[in-house]
């Protein structure tokens, strides 16, 4: 069990009990299992136990441990944000899947320093959750620098959350609320959940439109069709969400 500035955070069931074996474990054992990727098998290490393992080997100053098991954890990180930040769907996506993977292992050389004291708990907690939120930031920083937008794909992150979620949709609306544009002020919250529910050409319609703020011609060129075809999303998807204003 471990604290962070929300309060506690507590490991999945089941990994104090790895984490203790896998401590006590030779190291031609413990070496073995790091190899292992049948998620079924007993031998596999969580990611969880990953993180603690690599944390303990640092501050032990053990550097084969770390060594060995370091690529092991990132390559996992890379296999899931090769599905998450897809090249099919995001310019650049080969490069913020680097800048994330850099920045996650930078976590770990600095873990324990000054300003970095509790900084991989969540990691190690609920891995998954923590490199979603990571990922996130990312993506959310280039929206931000190319004004253009990730449709990520509707698939599964390995905890049921959606890579194109609502804290995506949630921070995207928050960001765009800030700008000058009256009409984005009017996505509030509440119509995140069902902007997420939309068909993916109305959803991307909307968000292009009315959460980036990207102009009638902006949003067609983007989505290779024409505005009038861009007008016909948005009405579709105004009458299904039921929540925005006529002047829309």
């Amino acid at each position: 069990m471990k604290k962070n500035d929300k309060g506690v955070l507590t490991r999945p069931p089941g990994i104090e009990g790895k984490i203790d074996i896998a401590l006590a474990q030779d190291w031609a054992t413990l070496s073995r299992r790091t190899r292992e990727t049948n998620p079924r098998s007993d031998d596999l290490l969580p990611s969880e136990c990953l993180v603690h393992l690599i944390r303990d080997a640092i501050r032990r100053g053990d550097d084969r441990v770390a060594r060995v098991l370091m690529p092991q954890l990132l390559k996992r990180a890379e296999a899931n944000l090769e599905r998450t930040v897809p090249d099919s769907r995001i310019r650049n996506a080969e490069s913020i899947r680097h800048d994330i993977l850099s920045d996650l292992a930078m976590m770990f050389t600095q873990d324990g320093t000054e300003g970095h004291e509790g900084e991989l708990d969540f990691y190690e907690c609920k891995f998954l959750r923590a490199l979603r939120f990571l990922r996130i930031d990312h993506v959310r920083k280039a929206l931000v620098k190319r004004k253009e937008l990730t449709d990520l794909p509707q698939t599964d992150d390995g905890e049921g959350e959606a890579a194109f979620d609502d804290e995506m949709l949630a921070r995207l609306s928050r960001m765009a609320s800030i700008g000058p544009s009256q009409e984005n002020a009017l996505y509030l919250p509440e119509v995140i959940a069902a902007l997420d529910r939309l068909p993916a050409h109305q959803k991307r319609a909307v968000i292009l439109r009315r959460i980036i703020g990207h102009t009638e011609d902006e949003t067609a060129k983007i989505m290779k069709v024409k505005g009038r075809t861009v007008r016909g999303r948005l009405r579709r998807a105004d009458k299904q969400l039921k929540t925005l204003k006529e002047d829309l």
